[in-house]
Formats: structure tokens, sequence, C-alpha cells
């Protein structure tokens, strides 16, 4: 693979490249490893020639957030998070960084609403993926929000719905001794 079928609009060489790809405290690593993956599908190259299978490892995570912040095609960053769990079982787990434990506070009412989305989805019996095509967002933002992981905008929800057949319903209960508002799909 010549680096010119990769990087045909940057103007980078090889060297330079490698040079990028070979030092994660480098401020363009992640950029560049982002970019070099939604371009690439041969690991083999990647790895005997550009990136250390390590330095991916360590910084998958990163350059996966890259990749969808950029809007790159996500069958490609499925492609790669599949390499990336393959390539993580033949690593000694001595030499990775520990990951970082992600606090994961679920909202019990957004939880709800993602039981609502999950049940509507598995009723037209489609997969996660299906329903991300279908509301243009990433399976893992669909994932999250049946998780109740995630508190999302009101447009990705509408989103969401619409490719379901929900209807988003907000009503206006008066106050009572205690305050409350429902919110129902």
């Amino acid at each position: 693979m010549d680096n010119s079928e990769v990087f045909w609009d940057k103007n980078f060489n090889q060297d330079q490249v490698k040079k990028i790809l070979n030092d994660e405290t480098n401020p363009k690593f992640v950029e560049i490893a982002a970019l070099f993956l939604s371009r690439n599908n041969k690991p083999s190259i990647v790895f005997s020639k550009y990136l250390d299978k390590v330095l991916f490892c360590n910084n998958w995570r990163k350059i996966k957030k890259q990749m969808r912040k950029n809007k790159w095609s996500d069958s490609r960053i499925v492609f790669w998070d599949e390499v990336y769990k393959v390539t993580l079982q033949g690593i000694d787990k001595e030499v990775l960084r520990p990951s970082k434990k992600r606090d994961i506070d679920i909202d019990p009412e957004i939880k709800i609403i993602g039981d609502e989305i999950r049940k509507a989805r598995k009723n037209k019996g489609w997969t996660q993926i299906e329903l991300a095509k279908m509301a243009k967002l990433s399976q893992q933002t669909i994932s999250f929000v049946e998780k109740g992981y995630t508190n999302i905008s009101v447009k990705t929800l509408k989103r969401i719905a619409d490719a379901v057949g929900l209807r988003i319903k907000i009503e206006h209960i008066e106050k009572s001794t205690s305050s409350s508002q429902t919110f129902s799909m």
C-alpha cells in the first residue's frame, strides 16, 4: 500500500506518517490514526508497517471517537473495533495501559425511555445496527440509549422515535402536593 493512496488529500510522506503513528504523545497521533484507519482495511499492513499493536489498543477509544466525530463510515469503525477485540486477545495485558473505569449513572426515567425504544425495535425485528442505520446514528448510540447510559438530545430521541414508529408525548400535570411531570412514549 502506497502512502499516497491513503493520504491523497494530505501533504504527508510515508516517513512523517510512520513517525506520527509511532508517538502517541504527538498532537496529531489520534487524528492521523483515525484518518489512516478510516481509509484502510488491511490490518496486516497497518500493524507491520505503520502502527504498533499496543499503541493501537491503548488508543483505540480515542481513535474511534475521532472517527465518529468526523462522521466516517460506521462499517469501517465496526471493522476496526473487531480488529481491536481480536488484537487485544493476543497482547500481554502487562504492556497495556489499564483502562479507566467509567462511572455510569443511570437515570431511572431515561432507562424507561431506553426500554421502550428497545421493545419497539425488537417488535420490528431489528438489530441495533439496523435501527442505527434507519435513524442515521451509530450502533453505540442506540446501545447506550437502550441501556439508559446517556442523556440524549431531543433531536436524537426524535430520530430514534421516528425510525421505530414511536410518538414523543410530554404532558403537564398540575401540581398537587408533589411536583410531577410525565414523559411517555
